[in-house]
């Protein structure tokens, strides 16, 4: 029995790797009598508690079975299905733990709704964390509230009286980790098999997908430059909530104007339903005041979805929502079973990030970067294909709508488009009922340099030029 052991560890985890590797590579047999513990430690140098405390683990684990009066023998470890045994001890020390950048990524990518990740204030958000992490009480370390930190909770609140425009408690504010999980929630409140949500389409694949999961009836409603055609929403469907995001619609980017929102809120009260209104990228807005948001004009029937993701940096994933005070306690109990908070040093960070001016700072700054890009992205176009293009839905957020006359882009173009190391992302992509925006694409300009938006754009006619 004796052999090479493992130098690391104390005695009891040398002679346990040393024994479960035998077992493992087939030098311990399936059904052999191991020795005694007072043999087995007197062999290996080690005390006989050492080797009962060995013996008990491998039994624990299924490697070794005691037969009393008998001994103790290797088990039929393999009954369970098990092929390939995992890397002995000494492997698995031997592999490397390494830490690589993410690559970067190594196309132009047009990618809608992207902020820039050059430009994150990586620096002071660090020493915001930093800092509440060297002041937090240790009970920040426990269980919190599945509703979101206090903090946080309140300055969410002001903000929101300071950009949208709406007074609302800090009580109606849950924090989630991202939009995604805001609407996964309000998926599981509000939809079953039976229901039926209204959607707009085109609208993002993963919302759409949020939707379909809940086995809800998901009934699209078109757009146009203004958003939502409110008017062919009908009463018959009864719909448990209308999905609308109308300060700047994905992907066309239209803002809803105030005749259609107080048509669709009447339309709410009428048959009951919910609004979920989301607003994931309005506040970078190019021309006049921030827009609005539908939710101060009903409490009870707007729900408020709203993301760091654009402000900050998406793999922050924190978001939030704010909701009717009839809401707030089944939502917190369904937010407390899925992952029960999000995690409460980052929510302090950006609590202390918010109440020092830097997110407002932040915002400010890129407002700028993202209008030269904006800029330069039309000027791109226009240069490259004249009156051949019409853009629209560039008023706010950080992408617009090119629609390109006589262009229609199947997967081929699209492809084709890629293997000249450029990302587009055809409106057609995002459409529920196909067939009717082929000619247009979604092109982002947040997370590109303008360089980069001029050597894609060019690449872009180059491509067309050419087909």
């Amino acid at each position: 029995m004796t052999g090479d052991m493992a130098s690391a560890g104390t005695k009891t985890e040398q002679i346990y790797a040393l024994l479960r590797d035998r077992i493992l590579q087939g030098q311990l047999r399936i059904g052999r009598r191991l020795p005694s513990t007072r043999d087995l430690s007197g062999e290996l140098g080690a005390s006989r508690s050492v080797i009962v405390e060995v013996y008990e683990q491998l039994i624990a684990e299924g490697y070794v079975e005691g037969r009393v009066g008998s001994g103790t023998f290797v088990a039929d470890w393999k009954s369970g299905g098990f092929v390939e045994g995992p890397l002995s001890g000494d492997a698995a020390s031997s592999m490397p733990i390494t830490f690589e950048r993410t690559k970067r990524n190594p196309y132009i990518d047009f990618m809608p709704s992207f902020p820039s990740l050059q430009d994150v204030p990586l620096a002071r958000w660090t020493a915001a964390y930093r800092e509440c992490a060297a002041i937090a009480d240790p009970a920040v370390l426990g269980y919190g509230d599945p509703a979101g930190g206090p903090e946080l909770r309140l300055q969410i609140a002001r903000l929101l009286l300071q950009t949208k425009g709406f007074r609302c408690s800090p009580a109606q504010v849950i924090v989630t980790a991202g939009a995604t999980q805001a609407l996964s929630l309000l998926s599981k409140l509000l939809l079953a098999p039976g229901k039926t949500i209204v959607t707009e389409d085109p609208t993002a694949n993963f919302i759409l997908d949020i939707f379909v999961s809940s086995g809800a009836n998901v009934e699209p409603v078109p757009v146009d430059r203004h958003g939502l055609c409110v008017t062919e929403l009908k009463d018959a469907i009864r719909p448990a909530a209308v999905f609308v995001t109308p300060s700047h619609q994905f992907p066309f980017g239209g803002i809803l104007p105030i005749q259609r929102r107080l048509q669709l809120l009447e339309y709410a009260r009428r048959t009951g339903c919910y609004i979920i209104e989301d607003d994931y990228d309005s506040e970078f807005r190019y021309s006049g005041m921030p827009v609005r948001a539908m939710r101060e004009w009903d409490a009870e029937r707007v729900i408020y979805v709203g993301t760091f993701s654009k402000k900050l940096f998406p793999a922050l994933r924190i978001g939030y929502m704010v909701v009717p005070e009839a809401l707030v306690e089944p939502l917190v109990h369904i937010k407390k079973t899925a992952d029960f908070h999000v995690p409460a040093l980052p929510q302090l960070a950006l609590a202390r990030f918010m109440a020092e001016g830097q997110l407002d700072r932040h915002v400010a700054r890129m407002k700028r970067v993202y209008a030269r890009r904006r800029a330069r992205l039309l000027a791109s176009l226009r240069q490259w294909f004249g009156s051949d293009v019409e853009t629209d839905g560039d008023a706010a957020g950080l992408h617009l709508v090119a629609d390109f006359s006589g262009v229609r882009f199947d997967d081929a173009l699209t492809e084709a488009i890629k293997e000249r190391g450029v990302l587009v992302y055809p409106a057609e992509s995002f459409a529920i009922r196909k067939g009717r925006y082929e000619s247009k694409l979604i092109l982002g300009f947040g997370n590109v340099t303008e360089r980069q938006i001029e050597d894609g754009v060019r690449t872009l006619a180059d491509v067309l030029k050419n087909r």
